[in-house]
């Protein structure tokens, strides 16, 4: 009889435990949830974030508030998330370069792979190699082709460390074409000087309605794959060069989050992404949706992590 009660006992206090399990479950989130933008206000990134905590808030139950911590290229906020508690409260809205492009090149106080959950991908621009409307180059060989002369070309990107910066570094590297490095803070500076012509090329975003306006060429795509309102532009793949830029616009959270809560936001933000309001909101930013579940949104930063790594110990040597 000892026994039986002894039993019994512990499937008490099993049911004990699943109800309040459940019950911790569904009393999240009980307080507003903060969205980190690692960008300044009023650009894409800081944009979309908002729209999306915007359409998730009531999937939610609570306020989901964006709060913008520039500085670093986006490291500064990525290292501020990667040690705040793991519970929930705090996700970041990241893109590739302090994801896995300054990550590889530099310490930046944070494992990008042991650090962070990914949650989902929601968007990644397409970065096209640029040319003013005028330029006598039409293709990316003849750009090429025109400096094996001792003709040295000189390419604005985003910034020093840009991802693009280095897609371009390489291509360099495998062709032996001259080309010099203009970096500036931000695309709408890069985009600037080619549109002014105090440079030849420009690797930057957003680009779709200078080039359909004809102030600007369109001659290859970074990304690993072609820009749907472009098809007829090749990807430096397909172009005959094994070089890629693949770009993200991704939600992260501190490692160690209590899956129940991942699996909440995870629902929520997804919804989210992909709702005709916020597909409404991209096609004006001239921003694609691209949408990716955690796991693959974690292949992806590992596998360009690693990509490079190496090229940055290849530019090295």
């Amino acid at each position: 009889m000892s026994s039986l009660r002894h039993h019994l006992l512990w499937i008490l206090v099993a049911l004990l435990l699943a109800v309040s399990t459940s019950a911790w479950s569904a009393d999240y989130p009980a307080r507003p949830i903060t969205l980190v933008v690692p960008y300044g206000a009023g650009g894409t990134t800081d944009i979309s974030a908002r729209q999306l905590a915007k359409l998730a808030e009531p999937l939610l139950g609570q306020p989901v508030v964006v709060e913008n911590r520039p500085g670093g290229g986006g490291v500064n906020a990525m290292r501020a998330v990667s040690r705040a508690d793991a519970d929930g409260y705090t996700l970041i809205a990241t893109t590739s370069s302090p994801t896995f492009v300054t990550p590889a090149l530099r310490r930046v106080g944070y494992d990008p792979l042991q650090d962070f959950l990914p949650l989902l991908n929601y968007s990644g621009p397409y970065h096209g190699v640029l040319v003013s409307a005028d330029s006598p180059y039409h293709s990316l060989d003849a750009l090429l082709a025109a400096t094996q002369d001792g003709k040295r070309l000189s390419y604005a990107t985003a910034g020093a460390l840009s991802g693009a910066r280095l897609a371009f570094t390489q291509l360099a590297r495998e062709t032996g074409a001259q080309l010099q490095h203009v970096p500036f803070n931000g695309a709408s500076g890069a985009t600037a000087a080619l549109l002014g012509q105090h440079v030849d090329i420009a690797l930057v975003p957003a680009y779709r309605d200078l080039v359909k306006d004809g102030r600007l060429r369109l001659l290859a795509v970074l990304d690993d794959q072609p820009d749907p309102d472009f098809p007829e532009v090749p990807t430096l793949e397909q172009a005959g060069y094994d070089i890629q830029f693949p770009s993200i616009v991704a939600l992260m959270l501190p490692r160690g989050v209590a899956e129940e809560r991942v699996e909440t936001l995870r629902r929520a933000f997804t919804e989210a992404a992909t709702s005709p309001a916020f597909a409404k909101v991209m096609k004006k930013l001239n921003q694609p949706v691209r949408v990716l579940p955690g796991p693959a949104l974690a292949a992806v930063i590992e596998k360009n992590l690693h990509a490079y790594q190496q090229l940055a110990e290849a530019l090295k040597r």
